[in-house]
């Protein structure tokens, strides 16, 4: 299991630029991960948005069902401070769901720091074999 410390570097980059694909922490419940993503947003003053998956999930439906899809896709990327997803594995069995919110976030990590967290227990094989193409997970465990 890495250690904070050594996570430390690559996290900070991660809260401060912008990448290519988002950064996913995977670990058991109570390993760390909002801890370590709330002490780096801390230590480096960069106010993160915070949201649940399955919070991020609602607002989507919400916003096709209601025709302002594309102006709620328009705020998550034009906004540049980091977003931080937690709890990916509220998204088991729920693969179209999955897949507009894998868009959403490919989408803001272009421009705007994109972090992930997921609790490893039954099931979250599923959520990883769906994050491992299109972000870098970190296993704390």
């Amino acid at each position: 299991m890495p250690h904070a410390a050594e996570l430390a570097p690559r996290l900070l980059a991660a809260l401060l630029h912008p990448r290519s694909r988002p950064l996913a922490l995977q670990g058991r419940s109570g390993s760390g991960k909002t801890t370590l993503l709330r002490s780096l947003e801390k230590a480096t003053q960069r106010k993160a948005v915070w949201c649940s998956a399955f919070d991020l999930a609602h607002q989507l439906a919400d916003a096709i069902r209601e025709g302002r899809h594309d102006s709620l896709r328009a705020h998550l990327t034009r906004d540049d401070r980091p977003l931080c997803v937690e709890h990916l594995e509220d998204l088991r069995g729920k693969p179209r769901t999955r897949e507009e919110v894998r868009r959403v976030l490919e989408r803001a990590a272009r421009r705007r720091p994109v972090l992930l967290t997921l609790t490893r227990s039954r099931g979250a094989a599923e959520i990883v074999r769906w994050l491992r193409p299109w972000a870098e997970l970190v296993s704390l465990d």
